[in-house]
């Protein structure tokens, strides 16, 4: 905010002539002499104010700032490297601090406990009932924004529509980035098996259809066309399905809709050569078929940005991800990461005033460049920018990393993830044979039921 600061010029004393009194000359000089000293010592006078003023003015107090993230994703190097050294040199009065998450579901609760100062927790949109509000850490901004002139409207707009109906119209927090919507794929496993690359613009049926010929055994190894996360895929559905009914509160897994989803997603694990037990469904156990084994062709998590290290000595590159038929055009829904100012912060100004510059667009810009994170704000610079001073993504399709266009958000609630698991649950029912989908959907839905009556009856 320009400040502007006002003189007050004095005038040169009016003076009463007598009529019969002539001045002379040298009394003239001295008046007028007098009359411009006057004139000029006003500047000083705002300078010497101005000087004051200054002396005054009470230097920027220091203090700490304390991050918190739940995921063993971050850790105190990447945080100061990516958030922390940027806010300490435009505050260098304050000093960033990072609590590392201890693989704990209460971590928060035992922070709040112990009194532990948390300024700031930034997470997924699927860990804020879990992490933030079962703990009690929100805090409605709503004054903040209002007092700073912050323009949410600057976001991507579904991001910010959930932000708006977890808080039930409050504002508990800021979106940041998302995570890729993308197929990471392995060219020398196309190459090896003759198959062409994956485009951007296929359906899940062109998908299935390369999957399908990269599903083999060769030299006694077991290849496969596709690993993917299906609970993420679940929450981030491209037909903005809902996993828990807003009006009932109830599990509503027990549909066609699921169902031709469950459908959808099954018939890749089915292939002849996909044989597998529960314990090879596990996400983590996927991942590492194609970033460790290298087994797996096409990589669709919609929940993980990978580092160069993880993707090292793979020749890989990215698809833009298959849309459904009943919705061309459509990606899989944002998964925003947030950043929430607690409830338990004492310099509230000074955490919103870090979070205004962390979503300023130059920050979203570098960060952009260097390929640390896809930006949630509603700007083409900043998004065409993403990778170009990164030697992991020289070369690559990055224009394939998110849809051009997200799907409506689903109702998010506090059995969110939880139902999103029973999906998968179903998922791996129906792959190993154990159940039928109809069945699995009734039953997941049913047990899912139970769970929200315990605890509503608590």
């Amino acid at each position: 905010m320009l400040l502007y600061e006002s003189h007050d010029y004095k005038g040169v004393t009016a003076m009463k002539r007598s009529k019969k009194t002539i001045l002379s000359a040298c009394t003239i000089a001295a008046l007028l002499l007098a009359s411009a000293c006057g004139s000029q010592s006003s500047a000083p006078d705002g300078a010497a104010k101005a000087k004051d003023d200054a002396k005054t003015a009470a230097p920027a107090k220091p203090i700490d700032l304390v991050f918190y993230q739940p995921s063993a994703d971050w850790d105190e190097a990447r945080f100061m490297k990516e958030l922390g050294e940027p806010i300490k040199a435009k505050y260098p009065h304050i000093t960033p601090k990072f609590v590392k998450y201890n693989g704990k579901a209460d971590q928060v609760t035992e922070l709040v406990t112990t009194g532990t100062q948390v300024d700031i927790m930034f997470m997924s949109i699927g860990q804020v009932y879990n992490f933030l509000l079962k703990s009690k850490m929100e805090r409605d901004i709503t004054p903040l924004i209002q007092k700073n002139g912050f323009d949410l409207n600057r976001f991507e707009t579904t991001s910010v529509d959930m932000l708006k109906q977890i808080g039930n119209g409050k504002i508990y927090g800021v979106p940041m980035y998302t995570l890729p919507s993308t197929i990471y794929y392995n060219k020398d496993l196309f190459d090896k098996f003759g198959v062409p690359y994956p485009k951007d613009g296929m359906n899940w049926d062109d998908t299935y259809e390369l999957s399908r010929k990269l599903t083999r055994q060769d030299g006694g190894v077991q290849y496969y066309g596709t690993v993917m996360s299906p609970s993420h895929l679940a929450m981030r559905n491209q037909l903005s399905l809902n996993l828990i009914d807003p009006k009932s509160g109830k599990a509503t897994l027990n549909n066609d809709s699921w169902n031709r989803f469950l459908s959808n997603v099954s018939r890749f694990y089915t292939l002849p050569g996909y044989e597998w037990t529960n314990a090879d469904m596990q996400v983590a156990k996927q991942r590492d078929m194609f970033t460790k084994e290298k087994r797996a062709a096409m990589w669709m998590p919609v929940s993980t940005m990978h580092t160069e290290a993880e993707l090292q000595g793979m020749n890989w590159d990215l698809a833009s991800f298959p849309t459904l038929n009943e919705a061309p055009g459509i990606g899989p829904q944002a998964y925003p990461f947030y950043f929430f100012v607690t409830a338990t912060s004492k310099v509230p100004d000074e955490a919103f005033e870090v979070l205004s510059y962390l979503s300023t667009e130059p920050f979203h810009l570098e960060k952009s460049k260097q390929g640390l994170f896809l930006s949630l704000l509603k700007s083409d610079a900043v998004r065409k920018a993403f990778g170009q001073e990164s030697a992991m993504y020289k070369g690559k399709n990055t224009k394939a990393m998110l849809p051009d266009k997200f799907a409506a958000p689903s109702f998010v609630s506090t059995y969110t993830s939880t139902s999103a698991a029973k999906i998968f649950t179903a998922l791996v029912n129906v792959t190993t044979g154990k159940q039928d989908a109809n069945t699995t959907l009734r039953e997941a839905e049913e047990s899912m039921n139970k769970t929200i009556e315990a605890d509503m009856a608590k």
